[in-house]
């Protein structure tokens, strides 16, 4: 029977791996259950995506870049900014949430959008007292919300497994591809 099975997965999986993992297909390769295996999906951590966007944006020629700024868009509105050009005024806030993988989230805003109208949220805890929720309804369009939800990548227990899964390192590129196309409508 585990032969069946691993003979199915196999021939189901080759023309997928055949395909080269791109940013407009790497959706098709998300898999739910290798049998006899432990599988596991994680996604790309805020730190390497701000290394990440960092870097696109000096290789961009973008200056006096900074990562982790709280940014006052308003008198009563800041935002941390994950990434951010203080000369050009330009970045990316950073939405950490996800779910299971879906290809219909990857278009949206923001996953906060989706759920409350609002573009995005900043929770403020002060020592002394009650938080308190900052809320965007409207992000200005110097900033980009990255949505952590579509960047995830597979790994399994068995490494020879792993040849038909989106790997971190495809995912890392397709990060960067989705990166250097939002920082090409930035103006300096």
């Amino acid at each position: 029977m585990k032969k069946i099975i691993f003979l199915l997965l196999t021939l189901v999986t080759i023309p997928l791996y055949s395909q080269k993992i791109t940013s407009e297909n790497y959706y098709d390769f998300y898999v739910k259950y290798i049998p006899n295996c432990k599988l596991t999906t994680a996604w790309v951590n805020k730190n390497e995506v701000a290394q990440i966007l960092e870097e696109e944006m000096e290789k961009a020629g973008f200056e006096w870049i900074s990562t982790f700024k709280i940014i006052k868009i308003s008198d009563e509105e800041y935002v941390t900014a994950i990434c951010f050009s203080e000369k050009s005024k330009v970045g990316f806030l950073y939405e950490g949430i996800h779910g299971l993988p879906n290809p219909n989230r990857k278009g949206l805003k923001s996953m906060y959008k989706d759920n409350t109208g609002n573009d995005y949220a900043e929770k403020v805890i002060p020592l002394v007292g009650d938080s308190k929720f900052i809320k965007i309804k409207e992000v200005p369009t110097n900033f980009f919300i990255l949505k952590q939800d579509p960047y995830w990548y597979q790994f399994t227990d068995k490494p020879q497994n792993d040849k038909v899964l989106v790997d971190k390192q495809a995912i890392l590129e397709i990060l960067r591809t989705d990166v250097r196309k939002v920082i090409a409508t930035f103006k300096k």
